[in-house]
C-alpha cells in the first residue's frame, strides 16, 4: 500500500471512531443522563477519534519526503496564523456586539484554511 492511500486508510478509521464515539456519547447521555464526572468523561469520548486522526496526520507528514514536509508546514503556517488572526478579530468584534462564535467552528474555520493553505503552498513547488 502506498503512502498516499495508507494515510487515506488511517483518517478514514479515525474518522469513523470519532464518528460512532460521537454518536454513542450522545445516546450514553440520553439514555444514562449521568452527573458529575461521569457526564464529563462520556461528553468527551470522541476525543479519542480526535487522538486517532492526529495521529494518522503525524505519521502522514513524517512519511513525507523534505519537499512535501516543507509545503505542508507553509499550509499549516498559513492556517495557523490566519485562524488567529480571524478568531482575535472575532473576540474583538463579539466586544462590539457581533454574535459568539460557537467552539465547534474552530476546527472547520482551521482545517478550511489549511486546505487553502496547502492548495497556496503546493502551486508554489510545482
Amino acid at each position: 500500500m502506498n503512502k498516499t492511500r495508507r494515510y487515506q486508510v488511517e483518517l478514514a478509521v479515525s474518522l469513523l471512531i470519532y464518528f460512532v464515539l460521537v454518536f454513542g456519547s450522545n445516546w450514553l447521555l440520553r439514555l444514562l443522563n449521568p452527573e458529575g464526572a461521569v457526564k464529563y468523561a462520556i461528553a468527551v469520548l470522541p476525543m479519542f477519534g480526535v487522538i486517532a486522526m492526529a495521529a494518522a496526520i503525524l505519521r502522514h507528514v513524517r512519511r513525507m519526503d523534505e519537499l512535501q514536509q516543507r509545503a505542508s508546514l507553509e499550509a499549516l503556517a498559513f492556517a495557523f496564523s490566519a485562524s488567529a488572526f480571524g478568531f482575535f478579530a472575532w473576540g474583538f468584534a463579539e466586544t462590539a456586539g457581533a454574535p459568539r462564535l460557537p467552539t465547534f467552528a474552530t476546527w472547520p474555520i482551521m482545517a478550511a484554511l489549511w486546505i487553502i493553505g496547502g492548495l497556496l503552498a503546493h502551486r508554489r513547488y510545482r
